[in-house]
């Protein structure tokens, strides 16, 4: 859904009334800024703001429309208790603006820092987290700073908006698959949904043979599947549209499913190619019922609109002073460096293909005795060589391939890291901020 944020400008207005209306046009700027660049929308209750009953309407309104975020724009200078009127009414990411002295020149004191830098006493104070940008909208820097506080407000709210479907159990022993869904609800408000193996074999044996033969269009077009496993696959089309089915009934946004033994080991449909096709649709799927990684996906997506996916840390290639990450074949087609190829791996057919290079973030949001802390970190994909069946992305870290290695057993994250293309490393500290959450960035 388009995001909506609060927005107030706060006056005073003993000041001369120029430089109430150039802190109105300054603050016109910014409000054109969220709606025409990052098509959010702008709720306000008043152009300017400068008294407690007019805070008092702000908030009551901002609560009426169930605004993702609030930005507190200093026009000029203010006192404390027209901020503390909004803050103690409203439980939501907060952007605390200030300006320069923009009436410099005629010696005039408007005072917008003044204003702005109480707020983050009275913030601490009420244990609320916030973010901070200084200066004019038209200065690049200041935009960069309020599109990373779009990108993790809009993942906050994608995952309080979300429901992860969990497909069957883990595996035995994967025990860094287990989760606290009350903590999940109580932290991030994302709902969990369950689904049985023998509910979910029960959608895949309802799908027809004329549905399968409809999807194997689709799937020569994104794979390349051999003649000889040209029926097999149409397995592998039934699985798809089941999955797909869940996800339409359920209305999930992500899923965690229990892929093997069951699937592919046992039945030899493996879910893999599924879940690579569904994240290149913009659902989240994870492997082995590994909810925290459907999280790390979903705000991963939300932050790039991109398509993430899960992958184990399997090799350090000494050689070529670079990081495996690989998985069983559930790699996204359309981040692929060539067509996918359908061919045997473990106990079924899945996909082999190997990641295109460029620069990618790889995340793991992660809990430690109900704790959650967030690992990110920076990294170029390099070559698209296929060392395994399966999918391959071959990575080399910005900061250092056996520190990162080291950095992940060293705060407790798992072999399960969600990788997508782009540079987020700003948006994953911001949302560990806002989310008071600490933020491993190595």
């Amino acid at each position: 859904k388009k995001m909506k944020f609060g927005f107030v400008n706060l006056t005073l207005d003993f000041l001369d009334e120029e430089e109430l209306i150039t802190a109105q046009k300054i603050a016109g700027d910014a409000k054109k800024f969220f709606t025409d660049e990052m098509k959010v929308s702008i709720i306000e209750s008043a152009p300017s703001i400068n008294s407690r009953e007019m805070s008092k309407a702000a908030w009551k309104l901002f609560k009426s429309e169930n605004v993702d975020a609030v930005v507190i724009f200093n026009g000029t200078f203010s006192t404390g208790e027209v901020a503390a009127e909004i803050f103690r009414n409203i439980d939501c990411p907060y952007l605390i603006w200030g300006i320069e002295e923009f009436a410099i020149k005629k010696h005039s004191f408007t005072g917008s820092m003044v204003g702005a830098m109480p707020q983050g006493s009275i913030l601490a104070n009420f244990g609320k987290k916030f973010s901070f940008v200084y200066g004019n909208v038209s200065k690049q820097n200041v935009q960069d700073k309020i599109k990373v506080f779009v990108n993790a407000v809009r993942a906050i709210s994608y995952l309080k908006e979300a429901s992860i479907g969990v497909i069957g159990m883990r595996p035995d022993g994967f025990e860094i698959s287990d989760f606290d869904e009350l903590a999940i609800k109580n932290i991030f408000g994302t709902t969990i949904t369950k689904l049985s193996m023998y509910s979910f074999t029960n959608v895949i044996k309802s799908i027809t043979e004329k549905e399968i033969s409809e999807d194997m269009k689709k799937q020569q077009e994104i794979f390349n599947i051999p003649k000889e496993n040209l029926e097999e696959s149409r397995g592998l089309s039934r699985v798809y549209l089941a999955v797909k089915k869940v996800v339409e009934e359920r209305k999930i946004q992500a899923y965690a499913p229990d892929c093997w033994p069951e699937l592919r080991d046992i039945d030899k449909t493996p879910i893999c190619p599924a879940n690579g096709r569904m994240c290149a649709e913009g659902i989240m799927a994870s492997c082995e019922c590994d909810v925290n990684g459907a999280l790390t996906l979903l705000i991963e997506y939300a932050m790039t609109k991109g398509t993430p996916w899960l992958a184990d840390l399997v090799n350090y290639i000494e050689e070529k002073d670079a990081i495996l990450f690989w998985h069983c074949g559930n790699g996204p087609y359309n981040t692929a460096s060539s067509k996918p190829k359908i061919e045997r791996v473990f106990g079924g057919l899945a996909e082999t293909s190997s990641s295109k290079a460029g620069v990618a973030t790889v995340v793991r949001l992660n809990a430690i005795r109900g704790k959650y802390t967030i690992h990110a970190s920076l990294g170029e994909v390099v070559d698209n060589d296929l060392y395994l069946k399966g999918s391959n992305l071959t990575i080399k870290m910005n900061s250092g391939n056996m520190g990162f290695i080291e950095s992940l057993l060293c705060n407790g994250i798992p072999h399960h890291n969600g990788i997508v293309y782009g540079d987020i490393i700003a948006e994953v500290k911001e949302f560990a901020n806002l989310m008071n959450i600490p933020a491993v960035i190595f």
